[in-house]
């Protein structure tokens, strides 16, 4: 009789390993699946803060410029001159409010987006290494 009780127990405990080992594949697959999303969002952070690096560097010229064409229309003398330095200058206006200004403004919104996401693959990957913990322990009691 004693011998019939073991073999359910054993049986019930291979059940238990084989589930432990599906439930340890499939957060072994989560925890990849965060990493690698990780990965690409961390690319995307970069490449929109280097945006906003380029648009900032495009703005201190269009500011130079406006400095020098202030410049030229506060020193010329010649009606026409002093049109075309007032055209340009507004041109480097035009293009710091209407383009560049937009830009970093978009950029910075992908960034604090992204930024979000990050912590929250982080937070993935803390709770499927938790798991996996777990579930290594649980393996563990149920190979004795």
């Amino acid at each position: 009789m004693e011998e019939n009780k073991a073999k359910p127990d054993e049986k019930d405990k291979s059940g238990r390993l084989k589930y432990l080992q599906e439930e340890k594949q499939k957060q072994e697959s989560r925890k990849n699946v965060y990493l690698q999303q990780l990965e690409n969002i961390r690319k995307l952070l970069e490449e929109n803060e280097k945006e906003i690096k380029y648009n900032e560097s495009w703005i201190k010229f269009h500011e130079k410029s406006i400095e020098e064409h202030e410049e030229k229309i506060k020193m010329g003398f010649d009606f026409n001159e002093k049109k075309n330095q007032e055209e340009k200058r507004n041109f480097h206006k035009k293009q710091i409010e209407e383009h560049h200004n937009k830009y970093i403004e978009y950029h910075k919104k992908e960034v604090e987006a992204i930024k979000k996401e990050i912590e929250i693959f982080e937070s993935g990957i803390k709770r499927c290494k938790e798991q996996l913990e777990f579930i290594e322990k649980k393996i563990v009691e149920n190979k004795i």
